[in-house]
């Protein structure tokens, strides 16, 4: 469970977790009982209790069963009382690697490339919910030697890495992405990474670092790697400057497994001259008798070497340029292992505009 959400109606509240990036009802409780739970998370989180009129955040951590727990919350003012929010971030729960990011062996080659440049801007990009974090913790996790500096500057810190300098971005104290890297670079870092470049300031100093000796990590909010490209251009970033300090752009989304235990056999199918099984989603107690259990990473990696900074000139007349065409391979491993299923498969490629390639490519 990433977040839980307790929704008040005018009878009863509804709680829902959000499992697998897709919210369900878990329990339905009156209101009276809600008010208890809803004064008890105010005060375990140091909100003002008497505030019911404007929306509030907050914090509470925790360990139970020896893990640790950092919940943040928000409050907000709903038509029938407080809506509350609580993410979820397991804090000391960190392990994983690329080895587990399900990539094809070209992309790991690509991304080890990338993380083998000594200087550099590195930006991972995807809608919000599509993993980046996690991408960047293990990338992180990876470089993680007793030689070398690391500063992360983050909102919030999702996860703990020791050996790693994490800062949490501070409101209060007027402590910004924009401020923390200014502060990283008196701290001689030999790598940093950005949660989000959000604004000019911070967009201009990152590539600044990243072309002044420093290795710079962070994640832009976009929907594939050209628009990364033009989103630093919007944010004044100078073209020149965008080109010689970008090495790779790792574009992501998640998508959801058939849960192993209940998926069910429907057909078989010849692709690439290769019979496979076609899985569809059944449903059991395992899954929730949704028919998913856990998701897996689809991605786009680019490595921007001086053949494509010759090419990215052309941006703006080539459509195929830093495209993400190449999420297409981890679909059809996917496919071909029976993980997910061919309507799963198609759907993906239509939301995603991926569908001239699609057919030309898959055959099915």
């Amino acid at each position: 469970v990433s977040d839980i959400h307790y929704e008040p109606y005018k009878d009863y509240v509804v709680v829902r977790f959000r499992i697998d990036g897709l919210l369900r009802s878990m329990y339905i409780f009156n209101k009276e009982e809600y008010q208890l739970i809803l004064s008890k998370i105010k005060l375990n989180s140091n909100i003002d209790i008497t505030e019911k009129r404007k929306p509030q955040d907050g914090k509470i951590s925790f360990e139970y069963n020896k893990k640790s727990y950092d919940l943040r919350i928000s409050t907000m003012p709903a038509v029938f009382g407080e809506k509350v929010v609580i993410r979820i971030l397991y804090g000391n729960g960190f392990n994983y690697s690329i080895d587990k990011l399900n990539l094809t062996a070209e992309q790991k080659d690509k991304l080890k490339y990338i993380m083998k440049v000594k200087s550099g801007l590195i930006i991972v990009n995807g809608p919000t919910g599509s993993g980046k974090s996690t991408t960047l913790y293990s990338i992180l996790q990876e470089l993680n030697k007793d030689e070398v500096n690391i500063s992360s500057l983050e909102d919030p810190i999702e996860a703990i890495i020791p050996g790693i300098n994490q800062m949490n971005l501070n409101k209060t104290l007027n402590i910004g992405f924009a401020e923390g890297l200014r502060c990283f670079l008196r701290q001689d870092p030999d790598i940093i990474m950005i949660g989000e470049i959000r604004d000019e300031e911070t967009a201009e100093m990152a590539v600044r670092a990243s072309l002044t000796g420093h290795k710079v990590y962070s994640t832009i909010h976009t929907r594939d790697p050209r628009e990364v490209y033009f989103r630093l251009e919007d944010m004044k970033v100078e073209k020149y400057l965008i080109r010689d300090s970008l090495v790779g752009i790792v574009s992501q989304r998640l998508i959801r497994l058939l849960c192993d235990n209940c998926k069910t056999i429907i057909d078989e199918k010849n692709i690439d001259g290769k019979v496979i099984k076609l899985y569809e989603k059944c449903g059991c107690n395992e899954c929730n008798f949704t028919g998913y259990k856990g998701r897996s990473l689809v991605a786009a990696i680019h490595v921007i070497d001086n053949e494509m900074k010759e090419k990215i000139k052309n941006i703006n007349n080539d459509n195929s340029l830093l495209s993400n065409l190449e999420m297409i391979k981890n679909l059809k491993a996917l496919l071909i292992n029976g993980n997910i299923s061919l309507l799963d498969y198609e759907n993906f490629i239509e939301v995603e505009g991926l569908s001239f390639e699609f057919k030309k490519e898959s055959k099915l």
